[in-house]
């Protein structure tokens, strides 16, 4: 699974280099299975899936980073990202999950959802590339307690483009999915993607 993008970190509060060594072996199995993806998605796994241009406010950027791999640091024991390709135009499905240890997941997962409601509009720094998604409610169905979901629709550098977001949390564990492509991505493909990891996180457990 060398495609899959890995990390350790964290102040010491996440255990030792043993435990954090454990921790990412966890989050890298629980990512690198491809079964059960929904139909048109490749089962190859690639790299983790990366933020298309930097958002110029900071709540935006904060979301942003999260889903692109870069969760917040504080008390982060590991990190995992993988992104699997789709049959649309432009389609890519991103996976994240990150570690942490005490309650610091549950309070990074209550700053991700206060800075979703300060993120009306995402835009990128430099005016005139004609970047610019708005962010509305995403409605997937149930998927679990207090799950965050989120369209962000609009143009990327002058092209019709598309995101879904979604971040739950599992126990110690805080879980991201970016859904996006090229005009109209099916909401229905992102909620049995958000189902998938979502699943596979609660069925290996938490540290």
């Amino acid at each position: 699974m060398s495609s899959v993008l890995t990390g350790c970190g964290g102040d010491g509060r996440s255990g030792d280099a043993t435990d954090r060594a454990a921790e990412l072996n966890r989050l890298r199995g629980v990512l690198g299975e491809a079964r059960d993806l929904p139909d048109g998605f490749s089962a190859r796994p690639r790299d983790g899936w990366r933020v298309p241009f930097q958002a110029v406010d900071e709540d935006c950027r904060l979301v942003l980073d999260t889903a692109g791999g870069r969760p917040p640091k504080r008390a982060l024991g590991a990190r995992a990202a993988v992104t699997y390709q789709g049959d649309g135009v432009g389609e890519l499905a991103g996976f994240g999950l990150a570690s942490y240890g005490g309650d610091d997941a549950a309070l990074h997962f209550g700053e991700l959802t206060e800075a979703l409601g300060g993120c009306p509009v995402v835009r990128a720094p430099v005016a005139g590339r004609g970047t610019a998604l708005r962010v509305s409610d995403l409605d997937l169905g149930w998927i679990g307690d207090g799950v965050q979901a989120r369209r962000l629709n609009g143009r990327l550098n002058g092209y019709p483009y598309e995101i879904h977001l979604v971040f739950a949390l599992s126990g110690h564990t805080l879980i991201s999915l970016v859904h996006a492509g090229v005009r109209d991505v099916d909401a229905t493909r992102t909620g049995q993607l958000a189902r998938l990891l979502v699943d596979r996180v609660d069925e290996a457990g938490s540290p």
